[in-house]
């Protein structure tokens, strides 16, 4: 009868010094996912990432899938040479972006509009001073560098791919952040001497009788 105790208790005490462990939680899921394809390279972001832009008739945001983004950038490598065939922004110096298509970092932001349609935003980067960490950390917008930088959406539901925009030519600049407006604050400006009742209100030195 021991014996048959000790076995048992020797086969529970995995369970038992697993049970005594302290609890951990899960790792919340990321919120940027990095992706390979055929001939791509980038970062997909998350739906609550928050932006600063907005695809026409926005409903909401969506998180993309692997074969969201797969069928995304099949259909910009198709289509980007006919988009693309005025070379704006893409003369001189500047690479003419279809002919390069390999060079290019990407960041996807995925969109719905209001007949619930997914919209790739999808941003192409070519500037080696950028790190993969710092392309995985956030949506980067830019100004200058003309062919260097370049954006473009993608509709999934109607396969159209469209409005292209390449950065105008000059010294690349990272735009900021648009800054989230603080609190507006209430104070008297021309008299420091100004007492405040109870409710808020500001008076004026005729007004100061608190009995």
């Amino acid at each position: 009868m021991k014996k048959t105790l000790f076995l048992v208790l020797i086969a529970l005490f995995p369970l038992l010094r697993v049970s005594a462990q302290e609890y951990i939680e899960p790792v919340e899921k990321w919120k940027t996912a990095e992706v390979w394809g055929n001939n791509y390279h980038g970062w997909a972001f998350h739906q609550d990432w928050e932006v600063d832009f907005t695809v026409e008739n926005q409903d909401g945001r969506c998180t993309l899938t692997d074969a969201e983004i797969a069928e995304a950038e099949k259909l910009i490598q198709r289509r980007i040479a006919y988009l693309n065939r005025d070379h704006y922004n893409q003369q001189g110096m500047c690479p003419v972006i279809d002919e390069h298509m390999n060079k290019y970092r990407r960041q996807y932001v995925g969109f719905t509009n209001d007949r619930g349609d997914h919209i790739v935003w999808a941003n192409f980067l070519w500037d080696e001073s950028m790190t993969d960490e710092k392309l995985a950390s956030d949506v980067i917008l830019t100004r200058g560098g003309c062919g260097h930088f370049w954006h473009v959406k993608c509709n999934l539901a109607t396969r159209k791919v469209y409005g292209l925009e390449v950065n105008e030519d000059g010294d690349t600049q990272i735009v900021p952040r648009v800054a989230k407006p603080a609190p507006r604050i209430s104070k008297s400006k021309s008299n420091k001497k100004q007492k405040v009742r109870k409710t808020g209100i500001i008076h004026s030195p005729e007004e100061k009788l608190f009995n």
